[in-house]
């Protein structure tokens, strides 16, 4: 949202008292009378814009710039910080903790959390997040396995060259290997599904960087933290993140809900048409092969 001078019409920051171009000053008195606008809290000033938020009319010293870069009043601009999510303050509350915080606010309150964020986040952030979410959605079902492993008893495994300590032992290994490669492949998985969605992006038009994108991706795996019980994560998240991931594009990317739908849903119903394509040509020549023979 852009507010221009009310003199050379040049855009000016919120907050901003005077015309970075021009040089004349924002704050202007009204006129006795008049049907001008005026501030809500300075009534003997003109206003310069609406408040984002509340729609109360504010002169420039009542302005302030929000966290999406919307112009807000002080009262509105007090009560909603530009960082809010418990991930960006994770020095402070410890990583679990603030991992766990932000799972929870982004699944049960994902208009307000997603409204409320900074669009803005470093790549390390966002991979960080998404190694973890991944993390969570395949740990409990990999040691309910391994718990299977361990609780068959010996004497069922001996025989057939099978040593039930060697068994054991490959399935801690197995175990071992999942955690590792659960996190890298949730990185990979991450940055390649926010190119595709952030090249759909930059075809309709949208201006945000890559960034705003990997951290709006890896914020919507929040829904991963289900993981914990088993099978949850691997099987219920995945759907509920798709859906969350339209919150997060349309808040952080500032577009519509139109937008943000075609962003999340284009890669995977294209990658869907490409496999099911795949599978079609496949079972023809298949066919058309066992007619010739």
């Amino acid at each position: 949202m852009r507010i221009p001078c009310p003199r050379c019409q040049a855009f000016v920051v919120p907050g901003a008292q005077s015309c970075a171009w021009c040089g004349a000053s924002l704050l202007q008195e009204a006129t006795p009378g008049s049907a001008d606008p005026v501030c809500a809290v300075h009534p003997e000033l003109l206003s310069l814009h609406a408040c984002g938020r509340c729609g109360s009319f504010a002169c420039a010293q009542c302005l302030r710039k929000g966290p999406r870069d919307e112009p807000l009043c002080a009262a509105c601009h007090d009560r909603v910080p530009a960082d809010a999510l418990p991930w960006d303050r994770r020095d402070e509350l410890g990583t679990l903790r603030a991992y766990w915080q932000t799972c929870v606010a982004v699944m049960l309150r994902p208009t307000a959390t997603f409204e409320r964020a900074r669009p803005e986040g470093s790549v390390g952030s966002s991979l960080g997040f998404a190694a973890l979410s991944n993390l969570a959605a395949s740990f409990t079902t990999a040691l309910f396995y391994l718990g299977l492993i361990f609780a068959i008893p010996s004497e069922m495994m001996e025989g057939d060259n099978v040593s039930p300590r060697g068994f054991r032992l490959v399935g801690v290994g197995m175990f071992g290997a999942m955690m590792v490669m659960a996190p890298v492949m949730g990185m990979l998985v991450a940055l390649i599904n926010s190119a595709l969605d952030h090249l759909v992006f930059r075809m309709e038009g949208t201006g945000q960087p890559f960034e705003v994108t990997l951290r709006a991706n890896a914020l919507s795996l929040s829904p991963y933290l289900m993981g914990l019980i088993p099978f949850c994560g691997m099987y219920g998240a995945p759907l509920w993140a798709l859906g969350l991931r339209i919150f997060a594009y349309r808040s952080m990317h500032r577009t519509s809900w139109g937008t943000a739908a075609v962003g999340t849903l284009a890669a995977p119903l294209l990658s869907c048409g490409l496999f099911f394509a795949a599978y079609a040509v496949m079972a023809v020549v298949g066919a058309a092969a066992g007619i010739g023979g």
